[in-house]
């Protein structure tokens, strides 16, 4: 630990901060604390990391192997406790292709919507959850992007959506602090759809409806789109609990918020959207990102094509 605040903690973020010390925390000390750096070996860390595949994704094992590596990487170069770094060019084990991305096909969006507009909640009067499910799975913002939002973020001349900050939780979720965006190409402008804007000009005058009506909901000083009926900042964990009680009156299976995020890429995907456009969307690095992250989608999209193609040349 003394490594990481040395050399890792002074060069990042606080929220890549605060989830390297929870990946450090959780999985390598309790495997690798009582080892000395020498008695690690190639074999045992690649059996760990295939045990790692069970409980976790292909990303979240890479970024729990980077820690590691790092560390091990200056253990040789840095600290000159070891001569080699026995995980180099370690290959991150392949995960099912089940087990990549879960998202929910259009017809499970549409129930999903559905019933998330009937009005059954404490606060039935508001379309508050109905608008943020709708938003999220057609905009294609992570969870902690949209509830960061302000209505100032919303373009209407031009149906457009700004986003340059998130919600980023501490104190196991019960503090919020706003931050800049996960990465600088996530921050991004992106266009938004003609009922998607009506959707939300729908919300904003239910919202005002709501703070003038009923004295329990409070209006917020920074005018958030998506808040508390306190007018404060959701905490993700209750959004992620309500959004499984929809799925279940859906009768779909019941995913987190983040479903909807690669639900809209499949879509688009599927629609035959560019991935230049989608990658620009979902604020990632590079078109990369979004193709290994949809991979399995992207290889049947390119199967059908080659279809189509092998069909023109025998008409």
């Amino acid at each position: 630990m003394k490594w990481f605040e040395l050399y890792k903690r002074p060069n990042l973020k606080q929220s890549t901060v605060d989830l390297q010390e929870r990946n450090t925390k959780n999985n390598i000390l309790p495997r690798w604390g009582n080892y000395k750096l020498k008695e690690i070996t190639r074999l045992e860390y690649k059996e760990w990391l295939t045990d790692l595949s069970e409980h976790y994704s292909e990303g979240s094992i890479r970024r729990i192997h980077s820690i590691m590596s790092t560390a091990m990487h200056d253990a040789v170069h840095e600290f000159r406790i070891l001569r080699e770094n026995p995980i180099s060019r370690m290959k991150i084990p392949k995960l099912a292709e089940e087990h990549k991305i879960k998202y929910f096909s259009v017809e499970e969006m549409e129930k999903l919507i559905s019933i998330a507009k009937e009005k059954k909640a404490k606060y039935r009067e508001s379309n508050q959850h109905y608008t943020l499910i709708y938003f999220l799975f057609h905009t294609r913002l992570r969870i902690g992007e949209a509830l960061a939002l302000t209505w100032d973020d919303i373009n209407f001349e031009h149906a457009q959506v700004s986003v340059d900050k998130t919600c980023r939780y501490k104190d196991k979720g019960k503090e919020v602090v706003i931050t800049s965006t996960k990465t600088t190409s996530s921050e991004r402008i992106i266009e938004i759809d003609i009922d998607t804007l009506e959707v939300l000009k729908e919300y904003k005058k239910n919202q005002q409806d709501m703070y003038s009506k009923f004295n329990y909901y409070k209006k917020p000083e920074n005018d958030l789109i998506f808040h508390t009926p306190t007018g404060e900042y959701w905490r993700a964990n209750v959004i992620r609990e309500q959004f499984k009680v929809f799925c279940k009156r859906a009768g779909i299976s019941e995913l987190s918020p983040h479903a909807c995020r690669h639900s809209h890429a499949v879509h688009l995907l599927e629609a035959g959207a560019d991935i230049k456009y989608i990658s620009e969307r979902l604020g990632h690095k590079s078109v990369e990102t979004t193709y290994d992250t949809y991979t399995h989608i992207t290889k049947k999209i390119e199967r059908n094509a080659l279809d189509l193609y092998k069909k023109y040349l025998k008409s």
